[in-house]
């Protein structure tokens, strides 16, 4: 019976050490063109609920966390999937809440994780210098660069786009349609739809291949901007689908280029509810 128990602990303890065993290349990169330093934090400062985030502590990291899983093969078609943190998070944090260094290799899509640094502990969805035409373009020069040089990719090669985040990364995503050069293959929006709705609304009519996932709870902000772009969408007859959360295959972007999910979660919890994430990008890959 104790040997019994024993092999069982043992399989219990390997299951749970490959279910959380990304292989990989990980890189931290700088960039002169990420989103901070940057002028217009520097000379004003955010104030929220009375406090100041000054540029010392909150916009001077100009780093970005790269993870090249072991199964990637240059010799084939490639994704970047860029991923931005929310409100008082930073690369670290969000990585180790969100488990999203797993959940992206779980997925096991021939792509390249990219996640720039944003406001550092901050609560500020600003997108700095990736608010500004060209900027986000030259960033990627850099990291394709950087991969070339590590024999990671070759030097041709122009990869399609998952943009992905939570919460207060809705208005960096929603700038980066207007000026990334890339074309964005899709978007996925943890409970984050606050606002830029007409950006997002105008890039999936002119790009008609483009497909966005967005989940939104009761009580994280984005209830209603969600409900009310479900009723433009419908007066638009575009191609979507909306449905709870628990519902969700991910055959459900096989004819839908559009994916509205609403979640009974909590805001924190979208990401790792079910690997959320994981399936998401599956879905969104199909």
């Amino acid at each position: 019976m104790k040997l019994t128990i024993s092999l069982l602990l043992l399989f219990l303890s390997y299951a749970a050490l490959s279910q959380n065993t990304a292989t990989g290349k990980s890189y931290r990169i700088t960039s002169t063109f990420s989103m901070f330093p940057d002028a217009e934090r520097n000379a004003h400062p955010r104030i929220y609920e009375g406090k100041t985030y000054g540029t010392e502590q909150h916009y001077m990291d100009s780093s970005a966390y790269l993870f090249i899983p072991d199964y990637f093969d240059k010799n084939k078609p490639y994704t970047y999937v860029i991923w931005f943190h929310g409100w008082g998070n930073n690369i670290d944090t969000a990585l180790a809440q969100f488990s999203l260094k797993q959940q992206f290799y779980n997925a096991r899509l021939n792509a390249i994780f990219i996640f720039p640094e944003g406001p550092f502990n901050s609560p500020d969805s600003y997108g700095g210098k990736f608010e500004k035409p060209d900027t986000f373009n030259y960033f990627l020069q850099d990291v394709h660069s950087f991969l070339i040089k590590e024999k990671i990719l070759k030097e041709k090669g122009i990869p399609q786009i998952i943009y992905a985040g939570h919460s207060g990364a809705y208005r960096v995503i929603s700038y980066l349609l207007l000026h990334a050069s890339n074309p964005c293959k899709g978007i996925i929006l943890f409970d984050a739809l606050y606002g830029q709705e007409e950006k997002f609304a105008v890039y999936l009519q002119q790009h008609p291949s483009t497909r966005l996932l967005n989940i939104y709870t009761d009580t994280g902000g984005t209830l209603q901007n969600s409900l009310d772009f479900i009723t433009d969408m419908k007066a638009w007859k575009w191609n979507y689908i909306a449905k709870e959360e628990d519902d969700f295959e991910i055959t459900d972007m096989k004819n839908h280029r559009i994916l509205f999910l609403h979640s009974r979660n909590q805001h924190n919890d979208v990401m790792n509810y079910k690997n959320n994430f994981e399936k998401f990008l599956k879905a969104i890959n199909l």
